[in-house]
């Protein structure tokens, strides 16, 4: 049966690289990533996603990186990125919240990522 209400759960988050957290909801034409990133990891590669479009929305703590350019932006809770498709972006450093001590980031992209679909 397909899914259409998913509860907070932080057990359902996945670890994929040490301090990296993420949990992953599909759509047809859309992909949801919220990630829980520790403070201090990083800097992530600086590239870009030829397939798919991207937008990222702060929801706890501070994002440090770059988009399309060498200058480099911080962002915060309530902020919104967009990255076009093969748009660069990325270089990212994590400024956690002061709770948890992490930065909380709600990505989503059309079509879904393909590398992304087993979690």
């Amino acid at each position: 049966m397909t899914e259409h209400v998913w509860r907070f759960d932080d057990d359902a988050f996945k670890e994929i690289k040490p301090g990296f957290r993420r949990r992953i909801y599909t759509g047809d034409d859309l992909m949801l990533t919220m990630w829980r990133i520790r403070e201090g990891v990083g800097p992530t590669p600086y590239d870009c996603h030829p397939d798919n479009e991207q937008f990222g929305v702060i929801i706890k703590g501070q994002l440090d990186f770059r988009i399309g350019s060498d200058e480099r932006r911080v962002l915060g809770p309530g902020d919104v990125y967009w990255a076009p498709k093969s748009f660069l972006h990325g270089d990212s450093r994590f400024i956690g919240d002061p709770e948890h001590g992490e930065t909380w980031i709600l990505d989503i992209f059309t079509p879904p990522r393909e590398d992304y679909r087993n979690g």
